[in-house]
């Protein structure tokens, strides 16, 4: 991949996440590194999973080499989102040593930045992006199912055919 052109399109994408969300711009923008998929899923997962970009504490992100970002609108959107993280990281919008729930809530805003990216595309370009997964109804394990009311404890009735 052209560094100078992934450069460049770094560059522009700080600046619509920046119109879009807020965000300061950076001092400097991260280092994009491509690499294996088994390597990101090992890092990022610890096992397989469906992973394509990660940003780890620091200065890097991290996408599948498989993708090609400067020519294919999706792979584009993977960088979105991982620059929204760089991004929370520069701002201190999250605590670094948050939970499950600190995290849920960075991807949540990682992934409406990303949706908003891809639909403002949609309406300049005509390019539409359907994304796969629905983040927002993941929930952290120590959280109680959401809107369910409590169960009643089981009685046995006396007499009853299952005795």
């Amino acid at each position: 991949m052209d560094a100078a052109l992934l450069a460049k399109l770094v560059a522009e994408l700080l600046v619509s996440i920046q119109l879009l969300a807020g965000f300061d711009l950076p001092s400097e923008p991260p280092e994009v590194v491509f690499v294996p998929h088994g390597l990101l899923q090992e890092k990022a997962c610890s096992g397989p999973c469906e992973v394509y970009g990660w940003f780890p504490p620091g200065r890097t992100i991290y996408l599948d080499d498989r993708l090609d970002p400067v020519r294919d609108i999706a792979a584009r959107g993977i960088l979105v989102h991982e620059l929204v993280h760089y991004l929370q990281q520069e701002a201190g919008t999250f605590p670094a040593s948050g939970g499950c729930r600190t995290w849920l809530e960075r991807e949540r805003q990682a992934y409406d930045i990303q949706i908003r990216w891809h639909a403002k595309q949609a309406s300049v370009t005509g390019a539409r992006v359907r994304m796969q997964r629905r983040p927002w109804k993941l929930t952290c394990s120590e959280d109680p199912a959401p809107n369910l009311p409590p169960r009643a404890p089981r009685t046995r009735q006396a007499g009853s055919a299952s005795q």
